[in-house]
């Protein structure tokens, strides 16, 4: 598009001089350089270059005085093809600047005299970087949106598998399938939350219990290192939270009553250098009440799976009215 105006500006004639001064200011608030080269490639006029280029090095040199070896071939060879056939061409370069690597959109047009022939090139360069970063991390994450949704489905084909192995009739199947899955759903809304960063251990817990106590005050007692755990973690330590919920709604807790359940986490030092995450449910019930025994299910996850999954160890105990559970979890976990 060409630009036009009515030869006036303020009651009186705006000049090319003045034009020309705003488009460069213009010019300098983006991230578009403007150059150009007579016949034997050397620059003769430049404007915004990009940071890292001084005119001091481009002014009366050849691309191959300041830009990398391979850079500067390719744009010595594409502005000799623009003065032997006098046609444009458009190309996508990257240049190491200053140890970045940058890249560029960059149009090159011949300077054609009144005989029509080329006596030089115009470069209208474009500084892409930040845009070619969002395509890669954009990549990235759908790459990472992928893997993590194969597991998710791995996750929730074995919980159904070993769901339907352990039930007696299709409602009791059903409701301890959708439980769970329920569990699995919350943990990953938390991942997604946090940009598939891992979940915070308290949201963690209490986003489970509330999948059994709804929107009352939650009879359990937090306590201890609030941390992040990566998100295949939290998958698996939000379903340990819900069997041992749904245990104690077998023994009547997370009701008001005499009893009560606390939940402590810290970090332990390794003797090889390492460190855990041990997350320790205590659940003590009222008075006379005594607990019921773990289903076999839920002690395989307790004590296997969800272990296993967070290369570290589960430990579960029940004695007369109290339960207890503790999961060590591997540091790399930990985010």
């Amino acid at each position: 598009m060409k630009g036009q105006d009515n030869g006036k500006s303020g009651g009186g004639t705006l000049e090319s001089s003045r034009r020309f001064a705003f488009a460069m200011r213009a010019l300098s608030r983006t991230p578009v350089s403007l150059s150009y080269q007579n016949r034997d490639l050397r620059y003769e006029w430049a404007e915004n270059l990009p940071s890292g280029i001084d005119l001091a090095d481009v002014l009366g040199n050849t691309d191959a005085d300041f830009l990398p070896r391979l850079a500067a071939e390719r744009l010595r060879a594409t502005k000799l093809h623009v003065l032997e056939t006098r046609e444009p061409q458009r190309f996508e370069l990257p240049v190491n600047i200053g140890g970045e690597v940058r890249w560029f959109d960059i149009w090159v047009d011949p300077d054609l005299d009144p005989a029509g022939s080329a006596i030089g090139v115009y470069s209208t360069i474009i500084d892409v970087s930040a845009q070619k970063r969002r395509e890669v991390q954009l990549k990235n994450l759908l790459r990472e949106v992928s893997h993590r949704s194969r597991n998710l489905l791995a996750i929730v084909l074995s919980l159904a598998s070993q769901t339907a192995r352990s039930a007696t009739s299709i409602p009791g199947f059903v409701t301890a399938f959708s439980g769970r899955l329920q569990a699995i759903a919350r943990a990953q809304d938390l991942v997604t939350d946090r940009d598939w960063q891992g979940a915070l251990l308290s949201d963690l817990i209490s986003r489970q219990i509330a999948l059994f106590h709804r929107d009352n005050a939650l009879p359990v007692e937090l306590k201890g290192d609030d941390l992040v755990v990566s998100p295949n973690a939290a998958l698996y330590v939000g379903l340990a939270i819900h069997e041992l919920a749904s245990n104690a709604v077998r023994n009547g807790q997370l009701y008001p009553g005499d009893g009560a359940i606390h939940v402590a986490f810290s970090v332990e030092s390794r003797a090889d250098g390492g460190r855990n995450l041990v997350v320790k449910w205590t659940e003590r019930l009222g008075a006379g009440n005594a607990a019921h025994e773990i289903e076999p299910l839920t002690r395989k996850f307790l004590e296997s799976v969800v272990p296993l999954a967070v290369d570290g160890m589960g430990e579960l105990a029940v004695k007369g009215s109290r339960v207890d559970y503790a999961l060590r979890i591997d540091g790399n976990h930990i985010t």
